[in-house]
């Protein structure tokens, strides 16, 4: 810069340059510097500027912009709200339909300011023009202020229509305001140091009115809160503010704010969240999806989901790309800042010449400027990412959802119900994810590729050595990576282990506790737990260990090859001014190489699930012309259901038929039986009428709608009365009508809350014959036109099923009027029947009514003989597979989950279902009604009910339920300390202390090692060469391999010695306190919430807590050195620190409270959608029967969107958080660079290397702020697990296993004398007493039999002896020893009992006979010869090791009967899912194990309908054989004819004894006894 007119030469000039550089441009003396504002020449110097300073952009006289450049900013801010603003007003106008709204004061107020605004600007015109006489007309200046005028008018229109069409200021008009405050800011600036107020006091006051004015606008049409209209009043208030926020509010997330603090006074619960936005529920994001998905299988032969996608969700995600480039260029321009920074303050030294004030403070201002900058841009990409995330998820779940309703059974076959529900829960979340690394793909090279070009520019070709560094760590990085993962791999093969190892053990539970195995599985369990999962767990923390050393040596490595190499090669010396931006541009490097990694196993994880959901969403649908639906018919006896010619197939690609030449018609009013053996093809008949099946050929067609009734019954997870209602609406006069005519009236007066009862999972709070009348029920309340009932009666008593067969299937019953197509083998039904089909191998063989059948003595007149002899082989078919299985299996159910006392004896008591009753008279009162009124003929069809809402939400919580599962105890609120003590005290406490020295010794070194790089670069400067090269690296060196070596130590102490320890104690004392559980504790919680615990929770404090403390601490050592290093170099600094630290955690503690709660809502808000669609999987076969997909798509979508409703604040509540801590982040920059630039500018020394040093860690501290808050939440989310497993660790435990003084002798029980005296007792706690004053005295050797009505406490007498069920009052005996004395193992391990259902265990032969592996093979072997196993097992591959495959559900185990081929299945049919072990020889395996125990008592809980006749023979010669002739036999029956020989029976009723006396007493006294054997049909042979 020459110097100007004066001479006085260069001193001079610089002199006044800086002078005029100071903050406000204000100087005291007046003196006319260059020419002002108003003041032009005759003629053009320059086109387009009059002004003698032209262009500049800097002027030469003043430390200033030229009073023509000046005007660049204000006439570019004019053309912004011109263009811009002329498109607003269009959309305005074309887009936004005016709602009827007053213009109130404030929009007066507004318009009138703005006018007045227009009038300044128009006076100032005026001021120009007059100055600028001759040349006016061509002044850039006039131009500018006339396009203000302009602009203005256009902002006018804007806020005009916006008063009626927007319910918020509009986003163009607000910036145009705030960019013109900062332009004519500047300007005022540049008048200020001109001095116009000396040569032109008018303008400039006209010039500052107008400042004013356009300020107090501003914030008028920003913060004044419009006036709603009447219409919007009447809007629903929950609708979510994200919709009518205006632009600052989005990029400040400030519309959460009102949730936060609320959130902040109260604990937020589900009625508190917004209603999501329109575009975001799960209907528009569905039907988005689904019309890209169509067009993709319309237009291409090989759909791809990512265009699909793409097109569907693709708009936002475009525009975060654009955001996202936004926030990489911002990052890199800060240390291209700090480089002036740096430069501004070594100027300040002395002998150099110093810098005006106002170019620091312009730098201070422009970092922090940049800082807010790139806050709100990344934020508003990741609030942009997450939320197509979040729609990703709910289009594709209610796709899921969707399709799996659709799917025919060969899409079924391939997949799994757990499969599918995965689809939902693991491959739509990965998509949901990779929506946050997707963007990286581009962005990571970008960011690097600009990170290149900044470091070249600083150290020329040096910076390939630090390159060359990175590229040498990134495979080690993946090498690592690699090895973890496969670490981790191997982690949940042990922790599944685990997890079936718990499922086993806590379904079972109650056979564990009867054979008194707890030791036995406790040591199993800790070998999985100790020696398998934990020790890999060390090997994850070494890992983990030399992850964090390479992790955090590379940035150092980096760093100092990098310097080594300049140094080496350069001349010029190493500066501040080249080390610090070189260090915040090595820091800025490192996330992307790491995000890199990530990003590509991200979208590897991804293409695998679009790979999966594509062929998922491919697969084959159900047959839509399988059947053919037609109006209903209205005449009885019209045909209304109809098959010609029917060939049905399971597989349509493979050429087996199930059933073949079928033809068949039934007519409305008929009763038509279909009969078979099993494996027949009944059940598959009735699916071919519903359309489950292929149809190869011939036509089916169905009049009317249609209620199913499958074979095992299916029903929901919800209250009693809804499971009937199902979707219709209600009408309690037909309801009433059906629940008596499906005899529930006794279950209801049985159920603990009637018909409010809540089912549990799979109905397991129901016995298996109550889960049958219940679905009947809701066959009869949908009052369909066409019913098919598959075998509904054959869970059933007798008298129930009589019952049944007179009020609702018989021609007198309920659905008299109505087609019904009934699948049975029952022979009262077939009596009442119009027409019979026998089916065999799939072809009908006979058919007619069931006199003309009888006649023709055919099969199925064999089958009714056969049947009629013997009463317990007649069951054979008691249950079939679940909806979708194959035919031929048949399924038992085997008790369920939690047997509410005496489930399946309803089921057992049935066994006499078919021996012909002699009908009585009438046996129910109501069917003598009117005549008409009752019939079922002027009953109205069921309409919907009207969909409000899932079902689940109808109870109010006022009065809560009984059986209601209590609900899981949710804390609430702040974690107490006490559980931080008891976890740190787990931990050890010692190894904790040594683990923080190392982490502050490592934070410590690490700045050491800055501190050092600047003492050096420093000296550099100094000396203006490079001298002692070899020192300065070597120690430079040192510290930085120092502090990644402590970051080691400090990673292997908080694994090894911390977390583990303590997590191996947690889970030890949680199973050990489950293991000594009373059972009553197993009957009120679900299996489900204890796994929850033993999965979920463990895992947290496995793997996810350490980490959580480890980040926690390692930012507030971070943070805390660098507040120490600033406040060192800038000493105002602290002054800061207590209003910035108040802020902060007045932040953070409303952020943790609120978000803590939507993070638990959105938890609690997820498992509802997998387990309604894991149960509509289940029911698949009767929602499509009664054509109720609608319903269920519906309830799927209000289950996802009540998730997403917590999902979306929970996700924005880290964006508003994220976006005030950045910003006072920011603040510390501003603070550290404004202080530094103040002190120096005030004279105060600084050098400019701790100036660096101090903002290189300052542009660290928002990521550190930000991680803090997270991690406090992380780490208070995730404690909670270590206070539920201390929860559980807590229990209350039932008696000791062995009390010491009081132990029995060796031989006890040797005689097996049992008395019972005065024994009462109940479940457990305030139920009523299940045992009342039993008395009894059983003397040695004695045979007993029990016998009692369903729920008369049969099981509950066995469960007594053994302590199962502690006494109320009274104790019993045995052998005159009270067993109330003495160690419950002493007890249980001295009785045998062969339970009901046989639980069998995952595992060898042996381990299921003896699991504490006492008894040697020659005994294990002798015990299998008299179960008649021998053979069986030896058969099996490796005898006694042979694996036991048990059913994944222990409840329906799966068995195979020999006696027919399964033709749909390949031939070796012990897939997975099924047993080896029949259902009977399972019962053997029990009679083995009571075999094995030495005891003179055996109590027999007999089997159910679960083996078959040849089975039952072997086990009763087996138990009246010589083996078992000195035991007491105490045997709990269900069928009569196996206790008629009894030494003396028990009857019980209602919990009391009723009558005790020989078989042959008892029948001549004609009571109970008497009634039980004559309903069993035995009394003729008596």
């Amino acid at each position: 810069m020459g110097p100007p007119d004066f001479s006085d030469g260069l001193q001079q000039a610089q002199k006044v340059m800086f002078e005029t550089g100071s903050f406000t441009g204000y100087r005291p003396a007046v003196a006319e510097l260059g020419s002002g504002y108003l003041s032009a020449a005759r003629v053009f110097k320059q086109p387009l500027c009059g002004n003698e300073e032209g262009w500049g952009p800097l002027s030469p006289f003043r430390y200033d912009f030229t009073p023509c450049f000046i005007d660049v900013w204000v006439a570019s801010v004019a053309a912004f709200g011109t263009l811009v603003g002329a498109i607003a007003v269009w959309w305005l106008l074309k887009k936004k339909q005016p709602t009827p709204i007053s213009k109130d004061w404030p929009f007066w107020t507004k318009q009138t300011l703005l006018g007045l605004i227009i009038a300044d600007v128009a006076v100032q015109l005026a001021f120009q023009i007059i100055s600028y006489r001759d040349i006016w007309y061509g002044d850039f200046r006039v131009y500018t202020t006339a396009a203000t005028i302009l602009s203005l008018f256009v902002v006018f229109t804007i806020q005009w229509l916006e008063h009626a069409r927007l319910r918020n200021a509009n986003g163009v008009v607000l910036f145009y305001w705030l960019f013109l405050l900062v332009a004519l800011a500047v300007k005022l600036r540049s008048l200020i140091s001109q001095q116009i107020y000396a040569t032109s006091l008018p303008y400039f006051v006209t010039y500052c009115v107008g400042f004013g004015l356009s300020v107090v606008e501003f914030f008028f049409e920003w913060l004044w809160p419009k006036t709603k209209s009447t219409y919007e009043a009447l809007v629903d208030e929950e609708e979510c503010p994200v919709e009518y926020a205006t632009v600052f509010s989005l990029l400040t997330f400030s519309w959460m704010t009102p949730m936060m603090k609320y959130g902040y006074s109260t604990f937020l619960t589900e009625e508190d969240l917004w209603a999501l936005s329109k575009k975001d529920t799960t209907k528009s994001t569905g039907g988005a999806f689904e019309k890209a998905w169509q067009r993709e299988l319309n237009h291409r032969r090989h759909p791809s989901l990512w265009r699909a996608l793409f097109r569907a969700y693709g708009g936002p995600y475009m525009l975060a790309a654009v955001f996202k480039v936004g926030n990489d260029v911002s990052q890199f321009t800060q240390p291209q800042l700090l480089k002036f920074l740096i430069a501004f303050i070594a100027s300040y030294r002395r002998g150099n010449e110093p810098e005006p004030v106002i170019k620091g403070a312009a730098i201070a201002l422009a970092m922090f400027a940049v800082a807010v900058f790139q806050t709100t841009m990344i934020h508003q990409y990741f609030q942009l990412a997450f939320v197509t995330g979040m729609r990703i998820k709910g289009g594709l779940t209610s796709s899921i959802y969707k399709k799996a309703l659709k799917l025919s059974n060969e899409g079924r076959s391939s997949k799994t119900t757990g499969d599918i529900v995965n689809y939902m829960a693991v491959d739509a979340q990965r998509l949901q994810d990779l929506t946050q690394f997707a963007q990286q793909v581009w962005s990571a090279p970008f960011q690097i590729i600009i990170c290149m070009i900044s470091l070249y520019q600083l150290v020329g070709w040096s910076m390939l050595a630090g390159i060359g560094v990175m590229i040498i760590m990134i495979p080690v990085n993946g090498l690592i990576a690699r090895i973890m993962k496969n670490l981790q791999k191997q982690q949940m093969k042990n922790k599944d282990a685990r997890s079936r190892l718990i499922a086993e053990i806590v379904n079972n539970m109650k056979s564990i506790k009867l054979y008194a195995w707890g030791a036995a599985f406790m040591n199993k369990l800790n070998y999985i737990r100790n020696d398998q999962e934990l020790k890999n767990l060390r090997k994850i923390g070494a890992g983990q260990a030399f992850a964090n050393f390479t992790w955090s040596s590379t940035p150092f490595l980096v760093s100092c090859s990098t310097f080594a190499v300049f140094v080496l090669t350069n001349d010029r010396p190493l500066t501040t001014e080249i080390v610090f931006p070189a260090l915040a541009l090595f820091n800025l490097l490192t996330f992307p190489l790491a995000v890199l990694p990530m990003v590509i196993t991200s979208v590897i994880e991804a293409s695998v699930a679009v790979g999966r959901l594509t062929s998922y969403l491919t697969a084959e649908e159900i047959q839509p012309e399988a059947i053919v639906v037609k109006p209903a018919v209205e005449m009885i006896g019209e045909e209304s259901v109809l098959i010609r010619d029917g060939n049905f197939s399971w597989n349509r690609h493979e050429n087996k038929t199930v059933l073949k030449d079928i033809n068949f018609s039934a007519h409305k009013g008929d009763l038509s039986c279909i009969v078979g053996r099993v494996g027949a093809g009944k059940s598959s008949f009735l699916q071919s009428i519903l359309g489950d099946l292929w149809k190869v050929k011939g036509v089916v067609e169905v009049h009317g709608t249609v209620a199913y009734v499958s074979q095992s019954p299916w029903i929901m997870n919800a209250t009693v009365k809804e499971n009937i209602i199902f979707g219709y609406r209600y009408d309690s006069n037909f309801y009433e009508k059906t629940v008596k005519a499906c005899a529930l009236l006794d279950d209801f007066a049985q159920l603990p809350d009637g018909d409010e009862t809540v089912v549990g999972e799979r109905g397991i709070s129901l016995s298996g014959g109550q889960k049958a009348r219940v679905a009947l029920a809701r066959a009869v309340y949908a009052r369909a036109d066409v019913y098919l009932l598959d075998d509904c009666l054959s869970a059933v008593d007798s008298h129930v099923g009589r019952h049944i067969i007179d009020n609702v299937l018989g021609p007198k019953g309920l659905l008299k009027t109505k087609t019904r197509i009934l699948a049975t083998n029952s022979i009262p039904v077939l009596v009442e029947s119009d027409y019979i089909c026998m089916l065999k191998d799939g072809e009908i063989t006979e058919r007619g009514t069931y006199r003309q059948l009888l006649a023709m003595k055919g099969a199925v007149f064999d089958l009714i003989k056969s049947t009629g002899k013997n009463d317990s082989g007649q069951n054979s078919s008691t249950g079939s597979p679940t909806d979708s299985d194959t035919e031929t299996s048949t399924v038992i159910e085997a008790g369920s989950g939690s047997q509410e006392k005496e489930d399946m004896e309803e089921a057992q008591e049935g066994l006499g279902a078919l021996q012909s009753i002699k009908p009585g008279p009438a046996s129910s009162s109501y069917q003598r009604q009117k005549p008409r009124s009752g019939s079922m003929a002027t009953l109205r069809r069921a309409s919907a009910a009207s969909f409000s809402g899932p079902r689940g939400k109808l109870h109010d919580e006022e009065n809560p339920s009984k059986t209601r599962q209590a609900k899981e105890h949710v804390e609430q609120g702040k974690v107490k300390w006490s559980v931080y003590m008891e976890y740190a005290k787990t931990n050890n406490l010692a190894a904790v202390g040594v683990y923080l020295v190392a982490l502050i010794a490592a934070q410590t070194a690490q700045i050491a090692g800055s501190y050092w790089l600047k003492n050096w670069a420093e000296r550099n400067t100094e000396a203006g060469r490079n001298p002692d090269v070899g020192k300065y690296i070597g120690i430079y060196f040192v510290f930085g391999i120092g502090a990644a070596a402590l970051t080691v130590v400090q990673t292997l102490i908080l694994w090894i010695f911390c977390s583990i320890e303590a997590s191996r104690k947690l889970h030890e004392r949680m199973a050990t306190a489950i293991f000594r559980s009373p059972m009553s504790f197993f009957d009120v919680t679900p299996a489900g919430r204890i796994l929850n615990r033993f999965s979920s929770d463990i895992y947290r404090v496995d793997e996810v807590l350490a980490r959580t403390f480890n980040m926690l601490f390692t930012n507030l050592a971070r943070s805390g050195f660098t507040l120490v290093v600033i406040s060192v170099t800038v000493p105002p600094f602290v002054a800061l620190i207590i209003p910035l630290g108040a802020m902060y955690i007045w932040i953070q503690r409303y952020y943790l409270r609120s978000s803590r709660e939507l993070k638990r809502l959105d938890s609690v808000s997820r498992s509802p959608i997998y387990a309604h669609f894991q149960e509509s999987l289940g029911g698949i076969s009767t929602i499509r029967a009664y054509r109720q997909q609608d319903r269920f798509e519906l309830e799927n979508e209000w289950r996802v969107d009540s998730n997403l409703r917590a999902y979306f604040p929970s996700i924005s509540a880290n964006r508003w958080l994220a976006v005030r801590l950045e910003f006072i982040g920011a603040v510390v920059i501003l603070a550290a660079a404004g202080f530094a630039v103040i002190l120096v500018a005030s004279g105060t020394p600084l050098s400019e290397g701790m100036v660096g040093l101090a903002l290189s860690y300052g542009l660290q501290i928002t990521t550190s702020l930000n991680w803090i808050v997270r991690q406090t939440v992380e780490v208070e989310t995730n404690i909670v697990s270590v206070e539920r497993v201390l929860e559980y660790a807590r229990l209350p435990s039932e008696a000791p296993e062995i009390i010491h003084r009081s132990r029995p002798p060796v031989s006890w029980p040797s005689r097996g004398e049992v008395q019972f005296i005065n024994y009462s007792a109940r479940y457990r706690e305030g139920l009523d007493l299940v045992l009342k004053n039993i008395n009894l005295d059983i003397k040695s050797h004695e045979k007993i039999g029990v016998v009692g009505r369903t729920g008369a406490g049969k099981s509950s007498l066995t469960l007594a002896l053994f302590r199962i069920v502690e006494p109320a009052t009274g104790n019993i005996s045995l052998d005159g020893l009270n067993t109330s004395t003495i160690g419950l193992l002493d007890l249980r391990r001295r009785l045998a009992i062969i339970p009901q259902d046989a639980a069998l265990f995952e595992g060898t032969i042996r381990d299921n006979l003896d699991p504490a592996h006492v008894h040697d093979d020659t005994e294990l072997w002798s015990v299998l010869e008299h179960a008649r196993l021998k053979d069986h097992v030896s058969s099996m591959e490796g005898g006694l090791e042979a694996k036991i495959h048990e059913g994944a559900t222990p409840f329906s185990a799966v068995v195979i009967l020999p006696t027919f081929t399964v033709h749909n299945l390949p031939h070796q049919v012990v897939t997975p899912r099924r047993s080896n072990l029949s259902q009977g020889q399972r019962q053997l395996v029990s009679l083995a194990r009571a075999m094995l125990t030495p005891s003179n008592i055996l109590v027999l809980d007999e089997a159910t309908a679960a083996v078959d006749v040849q089975t039952d023979a072997m086990l009763q010669n087996t138990l009246r054989g010589p083996l078992f002739a000195n035991r007491t036999i105490i045997t709990v029956a269900h069928r009569i004819n196996t206790i008629m020989d009894s030494d003396r029976i028990v009857v019980l009723e209602k919990g009391e004894v009723v009558e005790f006396d020989t078989p042959a007493e008892l029948l001549k006294r004609k009571g109970v006894f008497w009634g039980l054997v004559r309903e069993a049909g035995l009394l003729e042979e008596q």
